[in-house]
């Protein structure tokens, strides 16, 4: 045995000990940590982009993903809830941020604006007053947004704040948008018909500010005489690799032409004057509703012959109704000629009142007696959709045809709505809600029941027959709880005035609103539209 060389090996399996093999766990661990940390990055990435759009690189990414919309225009009822700064709020307001505040101040102004304020529970600042053009730049593929106009425009209050508004427009509008914008015009920027939001805030030399504010109603301004007026759009597409502010120092510099200048009959650019204070027309001054046309009330005293009655023309198509006389009524006699006695054979026939343009063979006249025991039923008029001249003798009218007369003319309804008006207390029966059943209201709806609104409320817009409410808390002008989110928009009679804008009413079970409808919109605000059904403040 000696000489001999042996080799030991581990337990059952065979295998030499030096000869043990490497297991992959270490391995595996090191990938499994790497597909982690990419998962991570993933994930933080896409919330970096959806939380960021105001960056170029994830704006564009975004819109090739279709996961952002294009700027949209703003009903008045719908648009973002605002505070109202004029020019010297404006300057006390911005004037003094820090260059660090200013920087982030800017990025959540546009990124709030790219969302289209979307779930947006912050309040938008407006800008408001009166400003004057100092000039106008073109708006390019390099700019922040196309086609149109950028106007420069100083504060008349406040020389010291400067607004550069892109004024956004189809091609076929821009010479008209031209004519208006010339230097030296008045622009007045007025609440609630304008919403130009701060987007963007840059601070200038000589302790001015330039702002850059976006009307996002996108409606129609003209002067106040009619001679220039211009429409919006909103903008297909914004161009962020260009940035903010639009207009440069230089170009601010050629603009102003180094030394501002406060003759409002400056010449513009293109030889023209400006034509008064330019504003934003509401939409129904921009688009009238034309006027109904009214049948015409015949005099009483001299009616004329069925003969001389002129056939309708094809343009109108307004019905004619036929006079009614009253037969055999027993309170009120048919008139006779004075000279005639009553009961003499003589008596001229009556006829009774035939309907113009209806065809007879042969007219013949109904005698009516004076008197009678048994009265019978006054014939009604037919109206005849197409009247033509027929010869027939002249009708005498009683005294009294006034009222008659009146009620046979057709009634043209208004252009607006219109419904009936209480006393305190003495509206129909239904159901009195408060302002925080809202929520059930717009999921349930109202159906057919009638339902009146009562509490605390306070107007934060009003004009043209239309105001805006808030509801309220036990403190005036704090809305507390699910009241934060609800809005109540009351339509008034014609002829009665709105409450004006920051005043606090109260409205109980003698005098509440009628609730017409309630609707939910995206962002979870809730819209209440109601009525004024009593008289009185």
């Amino acid at each position: 045995m000696s000489g001999k060389r042996y080799y030991g090996y581990q337990g059952k399996s065979g295998h030499r000990r030096g000869a043990e093999p490497r297991d992959g766990l270490f391995g595996w661990t090191v990938f499994i940590f790497l597909l982690i940390g990419f998962v991570f990055l993933c994930w933080m990435g896409s919330y970096y982009i959806f939380a960021n759009p105001e960056k170029a690189a994830n704006y564009r990414l975004l819109l090739r993903m279709h996961k952002i919309e294009p700027p949209v225009r703003f009903e008045i009822t719908e648009a973002p809830r605002g505070e109202f700064l004029k020019p010297g709020q404006l300057l006390e307001r911005f004037g003094s941020m820090t260059t660090s505040e200013i920087r982030r101040f800017n990025s959540n102004l546009l990124r709030r604006f790219i969302r289209n304020y979307h779930q947006d529970r912050e309040l938008v600042p407006y800008a408001v007053g009166t400003y004057r053009v100092l000039g106008t730049s073109p708006l390019t593929n390099e700019t922040f947004c196309r086609p149109g106009l950028v106007a420069l425009l100083q504060a008349v209050e406040q020389p010291e704040v400067l607004l550069e508004q892109p004024f956004t427009a189809q091609d076929k509008d821009l010479p008209g948008l031209k004519r208006s914008l010339v230097t030296g015009q008045q622009i007045k920027l007025e609440k609630p018909l304008d919403l130009s939001a701060v987007i963007h805030i840059e601070r200038l030399t000589e302790n001015k500010i330039l702002l850059t504010t976006m009307p996002l109603l996108y409606g129609t301004y003209g002067a106040a005489k009619g001679e220039t007026s211009f429409s919006l759009e909103p903008p297909e597409e914004l161009n962020l690799e260009a940035g903010l502010p639009i207009l440069s120092i230089a170009d601010i510099s050629r603009l102003s032409g180094g030394k501002i200048k406060g003759d409002n009959d400056k010449v513009g650019n293109d030889g023209e004057k400006p034509s008064g204070h330019l504003s934003r027309i509401a939409e129904e001054m921009a688009t009238p509703t034309p006027e109904p046309r009214v049948a015409k009330a015949l005099p009483v005293n001299q009616p004329p012959a069925l003969h001389e009655v002129a056939p309708a023309s094809p343009a109108e198509k307004s019905p004619q109704v036929a006079r009614a006389i009253p037969v055999n009524e027993p309170a009120v006699l048919p008139a006779i000629p004075v000279s005639t006695p009553i009961g003499n054979e003589n008596t001229p026939a009556i006829p009774r009142a035939i309907p113009v343009g209806t065809p007879l063979p042969t007219p013949t006249p109904v005698t009516t007696p004076v008197a009678t025991q048994t009265p019978l039923p006054t014939p009604k008029a037919t109206p005849s959709p197409t009247p033509k001249p027929s010869p027939s003798p002249a009708v005498s009218l009683p005294s009294n045809a006034t009222s008659m007369t009146a009620t046979n003319q057709p009634v043209v309804a208004r252009p607006s709505e219109i419904w009936p008006v209480y006393e305190p207390g003495k509206m129909p029966r239904g159901r009195l809600v408060e302002s925080s059943e809202a929520q059930a209201m717009a999921s349930k709806g109202i159906g057919g029941e009638r339902h009146y609104l009562q509490g605390r409320f306070a107007v934060t817009a009003s004009g043209n027959g239309r105001a805006v409410f808030r509801p309220q808390g036990a403190i005036a002008g704090v809305p507390l709880g699910p009241n934060a989110r609800i809005r109540v928009i009351v339509d008034f009679p014609s002829g009665a005035t709105p409450p004006a804008e920051g005043n606090v009413i109260s409205r109980d079970n003698l005098r509440p609103f009628q609730i017409t409808s309630v609707k939910r919109g995206d962002d979870g605000q809730i819209n209440i539209y109601a009525r004024e059904i009593t008289r009185g403040q």
